[in-house]
């Protein structure tokens, strides 16, 4: 009971923060005016994010937790895709999470903070990544189990490579590089579909 109230409240104080930060801009937002947002004493603010880059890293995982749903949902839904229209799904649901033009300067802010304090094996940025990771690589291994590609496939050589994708293509639409979610899609598709030349088999390239 406690501690759901105290994940409730943490919540209540991201939403908080990131609304200030929406409105006002990061650097322009004060810790104080946070917490009087959430009508809660400095100290008490403290308590729970002891820095305003924690704030951002914290809004991080609160957009991966909002999206787990949905992304087991979807390993449910892809299973009669093809392997590039299954990953390259995969891949574009994770970074959908952006959300609108908007968002993206508060992105750049929380990839800052996180990139500013990875300085550990086990640190924010790379809970992340694993946790991303793991998903891909347990597609590929259904889709390896269904014969869908090579049972013979790398598979942790490959969810590298997937990752690494889907981090560029994050990178590249947080700095509104693409025009259109589409653009960065068709993107996506085209680079997964070059990691799975030789992999296929017949009847995934059919």
């Amino acid at each position: 009971m406690r501690e759901r109230k105290r994940q409730a409240r943490s919540d209540e104080i991201i939403d908080a923060a990131m609304e200030l930060f929406r409105s006002k801009g990061y650097e322009n937002t004060k810790m104080e005016e946070i917490a009087e947002r959430v009508d809660i004493s400095a100290p008490t603010l403290y308590r729970y994010f002891p820095t305003k880059p924690s704030l951002l890293i914290a809004f991080h995982w609160q957009a991966r937790a909002r999206r787990a749903a949905l992304l087991d949902d979807y390993f449910e839904k892809s299973v009669d895709l093809d392997p590039v229209t299954a990953l390259t799904d995969l891949l574009h649901l994770n970074n959908k999470s952006i959300g609108p033009k908007s968002e993206r300067k508060l992105w750049r802010e929380a990839m800052a903070a996180l990139l500013r304090f990875h300085d550990a094996a086990n640190d924010d940025f790379r809970r992340i990544k694993h946790e991303f990771e793991e998903r891909i690589e347990q597609l590929l291994g259904r889709l390896a189990a269904d014969s869908r590609i090579s049972p013979d496939t790398p598979l942790a050589a490959m969810t590298g490579v997937l990752y690494a994708i889907a981090s560029e293509n994050f990178y590249r639409m947080i700095a509104n590089e693409f025009r259109t979610v589409d653009e960065e899609k068709a993107t996506m598709r085209r680079q997964v579909a070059l990691v799975l030349q030789g992999w296929l088999n017949e009847k995934s390239r059919a």
